[in-house]
This record gives C-alpha cells, structure tokens and sequence, in this order.
C-alpha cells in the first residue's frame, strides 16, 4: 500500500480534527492529565479500552452551535505514547520528525534552543516526581463549571483505573490534586503578572496552497505544499497516522510573582524620575515595556503613553513603518521578540517570521490568597513543525539575534520577561534591558535580571486526528 502523502486540494476536514488545534477555548474550567502506559503489548487491550471510554467525549473542530459542550477532551500522544499504542509504527526508527522522537529535554537539539537551566533543567520537570520519558499521554479536559470539571475528570480517572494498573495518573504539582488544573482569575483572560493574554493568534485559513505562516496548513499534517515548514511525517504508514494532526509543545511555567513585583517596584523609583512621572505610573510604564503591551492588552505602538480601552485587543499594527528606533516599543520587549511582525528576520537565509497557536491558562491560586503556592502558566503551543516553528520562537526569547535591529557587534539580549539566565551569563550575552528614549539618554536597566520564568515541565505532543485515536481503541493495527 503507497502511503506517500501528496499536496491535498480539499479543505480541512474539521470532523476528524480535535478541536483545540482550530478553536481556542473559553470553557472557564480545565485540568490537564499525565499518563504513563505500561509498554508490555500483552497488556495493549486495556490501553486501547483507556481510549474507548474517552471517545465519546473527544471534541472535534466542527462547529458545536449554540450551546458549548458541558464537558469534553482532547487528546496529545508523546513519541514514547505511540510506540507503545501503536507499536507497528515503529516510531523511533520512522520518519516522525528527529525533535519529536528525542523529545524537549534533548540537551542536543531540543535544549539549544529552549535553554532551560537551572532549577528549570529538564532534570528538574515534573518537580521530579516522574521521569520525562514516563509522559505518555496527556487528555486536557474543559469543562462548563466545577461540577463539570469534577464530572469529566471522575470519567478519565475511572477510565484510567480500569486499566488494571496499565494506564497510570502522573501528578506533577505539590498541591492538593496535584493536577494541572486551570486557576479562573479575575478577570479571566488575565495571567498572575497581572497582563492580558491570548490576545495575537495567527488568523488560520484553510487555503492548502497559501504562503503566509498563518496559513492552516503549516500546522495541519497532511497538507502543507510549502518546502519550509512541511508538517511531517510525510511517508510510510507514519504519515496515514498523523494526517489531520498537529503537535504541541506543552510547557508548564512557573511565574514568580513576588520577585516581579519587587523587581517593578524597586526599579520605579529610579525610573520615575526619569520619566518625569509617578511612581505608580513608571512601574506600570516598566512593565509595559518588558512585554510590548500594557496590562489591559493595549500595543505600545498604538498606545505608547498610556493603555486604552480602544487598543486592549488590538492586532493590526507593524513596527517597519511606526517603530524602527524602538521609541514605542523596545526591540527585546516580549511580544515584539515573538512576533516581530514586519520587523525584519534574519534567520539561516530565512526571512521568514514562524507563527505557533499559543492555547493557555493559569495554574495556581494567586499570591494574595497563597504566597507559597505553586503559580503560573499551562501552555499549549500548536505548530506542524517543533523545530522551525516553536524552538525557533523560544529560541529568539533567549537570544536576541534574529533581526538587524539588533547590532551584530555587541552582545545578544534576552526577552526580560520570560528568556533564561544563565548563571553566570556567557560574555556573549547582555544582561540588561534597554528602553530606547527619544532624547538619546536611553534607560538601561542593569541585569543579570530575575528569573521571572522557571520551566517546570515540558512534553512534545501529537494531536492526532479523531479517526487515529478510534483506530487505537478499537485496536487496528
């Protein structure tokens, strides 16, 4: 049987998609399960039951009407999943991509890009209460209310405990469940640095044959006709499995809340003055700064003195025309690095900016009501190519080095709010961050700075279509 994939012409097909890849969620409440299966194939049958009982819950990309299902699930599968589910595959000597297969904590490939040092180190994830190669599969669960939550995970774990001990619950957190469970802030759409998020999304089409990196085939396996990215695999049966999937980075970032409040308010009292301008006004004018937007979501590039009500979600706007000396918006701040829009990329030759489909939620009671708690941010970074597409992100947040706007002669910053610092940092690295001022005196604030941002976990994920996960349950080879 020929399984070589060829350029599709037909539209997406959204029923056997899961629905997370093309809509992003609004469902208040989430939970985020960990799986490890036992890998002796006599014990596949109960695997493959795991899977049936989650199956009349699995949403896919069709359009659900008016009412938003009470409860339901998607499903992610690592590479050390899939040998296990589907061992015919073969995974590690397939045509799976390399960085999929070796997985995030690959100190080789993976971790050049992702950096992630420290207590942050892949041999730190999970708050070491289970190996990384033990992740095998992830349900992320939403849910209408508690009592939906409390109702779709009974479903799951009772899944998982008739398994006979093959289908095994890991719980990373220190908390009461353990479980990544989605905190509901207030407001909603808010994270615990107080910023507005999931606001910039690639604006998805269905057209096979388009160009632009927003374009749904360079994240949807099986339809890609570009040369870069082309979402794999491409041949052997590998492929048949994969088609109308999608990979995600699910990364677990813990978000130091106290060191970045502290960090805003000591550094005000400095910049005040400068600014000539209250203190409450220069921390939040800070804190602009570092991610490129205010707090209420507003782009510093068309609100650069204050937030406003009009530009809070705002998404059409460029800096190649408004903001080339970075008087509005300085080069590192944290959106501009991970979107540089018409900036201008130098990457390999590649002019190219990659896009991922960024689902995320808060983990974690906020500061005010639990100082010791474990806080921060469950994040879900689609994309149809790890490599050119996450990991080159990431990697630009650790390295500023990607576009002329940052002089080749003097040494790389980072994003000041989410890079990692190496300690102690390589000569090659700038451990300020510089705000660019009109009058020439620019505002240079002396690093190394915190570590904002620790990693606490992370898992490369397939999301494989509806059809690849029936055949699973139902054992088909």
């Amino acid at each position: 049987m020929n399984y070589t994939q060829t350029p599709q012409a037909a539209a997406p097909e959204l029923s056997d998609i899961q629905g997370l890849i093309i809509n992003g969620y609004t469902h208040p409440c989430s939970v985020h399960m960990l799986f490890k299966f036992d890998n002796n194939i006599s014990n596949l049958k109960y695997i493959q039951d795991f899977f049936k009982d989650l199956l009349p819950y699995l949403q896919s990309a069709e359009d659900w009407g008016a009412l938003k299902p009470e409860i339901m699930l998607n499903i992610g599968l690592t590479a050390n999943g899939i040998e296990i589910v589907k061992p015919s595959l073969n995974v590690q000597n397939s045509s799976f991509p390399s960085t999929f297969k070796k997985g995030p904590w690959d100190v080789n490939n993976a971790q050049q890009s992702l950096g992630d040092y420290g207590t942050g180190a892949p041999d730190q994830w999970w708050n070491q209460k289970f190996s990384n190669e033990d992740v095998h599969c992830v349900v992320h669960a939403y849910a209408m209310n508690p009592t939906a939550q409390e109702k779709i995970v009974g479903i799951i774990t009772d899944a998982a405990l008739k398994s006979n001990g093959m289908v095994t619950e890991l719980k990373p957190l220190e908390s009461e469940s353990g479980r990544l469970e989605q905190y509901l802030l207030v407001p909603s759409d808010y994270i615990h640095f107080r910023y507005r998020d999931s606001i910039d999304e690639p604006n998805l089409n269905d057209n096979p044959a388009g160009k632009d990196q927003q374009d749904l085939n360079n994240f949807l396996i099986g339809y890609s006709t570009l040369p870069n990215p082309i979402p794999g695999p491409l041949s052997g049966p590998e492929a048949a499995f994969a088609k109308n999937g999608c990979y995600n980075a699910f990364r677990i970032l813990y978000q130091d809340v106290e060191a970045f409040n502290n960090f805003l308010d000591t550094q005000a009292e400095s910049i005040a003055p400068q600014i000539k301008n209250t203190k409450d006004y220069a921390e939040e004018w800070l804190a602009a700064k570092m991610c490129g937007r205010w707090r209420n979501g507003s782009p510093l590039v068309l609100s650069p003195d204050k937030p406003e009500h009009d530009t809070s979600k705002a998404t059409d706007f460029g800096y190649l025309k408004d903001d080339m000396q970075g008087l509005k918006c300085p080069f590192s701040a944290h959106t501009r690095v991970s979107n540089p829009r018409d900036e201008g990329v130098e990457v390999a030759g590649s002019d190219t900016v990659p896009r991922i489909i960024r689902r995320g939620m808060p983990y974690g009671p906020p500061l005010s009501i639990d100082p010791k708690a474990d806080r921060g941010l469950i994040g879900l970074f689609l994309c149809g190519d790890l490599s050119s597409q996450f990991e080159t992100l990431y990697g630009w947040i650790n390295l500023n080095n990607f576009s002329n706007v940052f002089d080749p002669a003097e040494n790389t910053p980072q994003d000041p709010l989410v890079a990692n610092r190496i300690v102690p940092l390589p000569g090659n690295i700038d451990p300020n961050f510089t705000i660019p001022m009109e009058d020439g005196n620019n505002i240079v604030i002396d690093g190394p700075l915190p570590q904002f941002v620790v990693t606490r976990g992370t898992a490369y994920l397939l999301l494989p279509s509806i059809s690849a996960l029936t055949a699973i349950a139902n054992g088909e080879a």
